[in-house]
């Protein structure tokens, strides 16, 4: 792997994105950020970039990925439901005081011998305990951002071939590389990436179509029914006072909200899904008037069946996103074990909750109303992969007439 020319300097500009682009942090604002200790030193630069651009107080709230495990091992599954309410509150009383959110994230070889039963246990508490938090974000009360930062052990898992430093070195040039860190003005790249997008969904809200059909030689033979008053978003949302934001550093995606009923066929998934610390591949789902109704993995199958049961609508759509087979996550042809990066190298579709902003009018709805327009609701939001290079997308108005938007796998319109 060919050295980085002013890597510190690009590692930097990393952090100016999140912070300038990803957040969007005002002067006067309070920013939270989340980290795990592993990148502790990233997330010092973070706090610095934060500070300079004006931010009123930088929040930390610190993770341990090890730290984590040990207490899944150990801790006994009636402790990890039990949330405790300071914690709920780190989140749920931030969100309602113009805080905005940035976390950052890094993998961790996932660990053997965890309870299934405990860990979709912890993740559910934590879930219900931070609903507000989360309703917050997806109804874009609060501004937000996810970013990935490389460590050894991340490294591990995407190049376990190469020595810690080599593949350390690797991996921070994938994340730069595919955040436009590597290009010599980030943000200007950026704000043109926006602008590309932003014209593909331009011409998508203006087609009016009323269904996508999805179909690939994996066996992809789907239709996706979209709500009335549907509306795709590019890479950068609006948050409801209309202060712009990047959710997921990187991001490749134009998304919206299928018809939580109105979803039918057979999809393939074309990359695995790292999920709930396992690794689930060869994963197959039949939809019937929008619910799965049958689904196989060839390894993690009682994962994605506790993932199903959750609730009433984590059997169901909440996001169909295009993402072209040239995107730069897609240019490495690596699996990072992280569906933030996985997600933007293809296609795909997520079980669980819908974002209200993917229906005209939906910051506005209640939950109720949301459900009424067809847009799903759920504590889950569960992305997998399913685009391929040979991937044929077509979109179907109300008159039936057909139009190609994805053809062997990129834009065709």
């Amino acid at each position: 792997m060919a050295v980085i020319p002013d890597f510190d300097l690009k590692v930097r500009a990393y952090a100016e994105l999140m912070v300038k682009r990803g957040v969007n942090l005002q002067p006067g604002q309070l920013l939270m950020l989340s980290a795990p200790v592993e990148a502790a030193g990233f997330a010092h630069t973070v706090m610095e970039v934060a500070w300079e651009a004006g931010a009123k107080d930088v929040l930390v709230r610190w993770g341990d990925n090890t730290g984590g495990e040990l207490r899944l091992r150990h801790a006994a599954i009636e402790v990890l439901r039990d949330i405790p309410a300071w914690l709920a509150a780190s989140y749920n009383d931030y969100a309602t005081e113009g805080c905005v959110f940035l976390a950052l994230d890094t993998e961790f070889p996932p660990p053997a011998g965890l309870d299934p039963e405990k860990m979709s246990a912890s993740r559910i508490a934590r879930m219900q305990a931070t609903e507000p938090f989360t309703e917050a974000r997806m109804q874009g009360v609060v501004r937000w951002c996810i970013g990935s930062v490389a460590t050894a052990e991340w490294a591990s898992l995407v190049y376990p071939e190469l020595g810690a430093g080599e593949g350390l070195a690797a991996l921070w040039h994938d994340v730069l590389f595919c955040t436009r860190c590597l290009e010599d003005n980030p943000l200007a790249a950026w704000d043109a990436h926006i602008a590309r997008n932003n014209a593909y969904r331009d011409k998508l809200n203006a087609a009016g179509f009323v269904e996508l059909r999805f179909t690939s030689g994996l066996g992809t033979d789907l239709r996706v029914g979209l709500p009335g008053g549907y509306y795709f978003a590019g890479s950068q949302e609006t948050d409801s006072h209309g202060d712009p934001y990047i959710a997921n550093m990187p991001s490749e995606e134009i998304f919206s909200a299928p018809h939580r009923e109105r979803v039918d066929g057979v999809v393939v998934a074309s990359k695995p899904l790292f999920y709930n610390n396992t690794l689930i591949e060869g994963l197959r789902f039949t939809f019937k008037a929008g619910k799965v109704v049958d689904f196989s993995a060839d390894t993690g199958a009682e994962v994605i069946e506790k993932l199903l049961a959750t609730d009433s609508g984590s059997a169901r759509l909440g996001e169909v996103a295009l993402v072209p087979a040239e995107s730069l996550i897609a240019r490495t042809g690596k699996l990072f074990y992280t569906t933030l990066y996985d997600e933007n190298a293809a296609c795909h579709l997520a079980l669980g909750a819908s974002y209200p902003e993917s229906i005209s009018g939906g910051l506005e709805m209640s939950k109720e109303e949301l459900e009424a327009a067809g847009m799903n609701q759920s504590l889950e939001h569960v992305d997998f992969m399913f685009g391929t290079p040979d991937l044929q997308v077509t979109g179907v108005d109300a008159a039936g007439i057909e139009t190609p938007v994805f053809t062997q796998g990129t834009w065709a319109l």
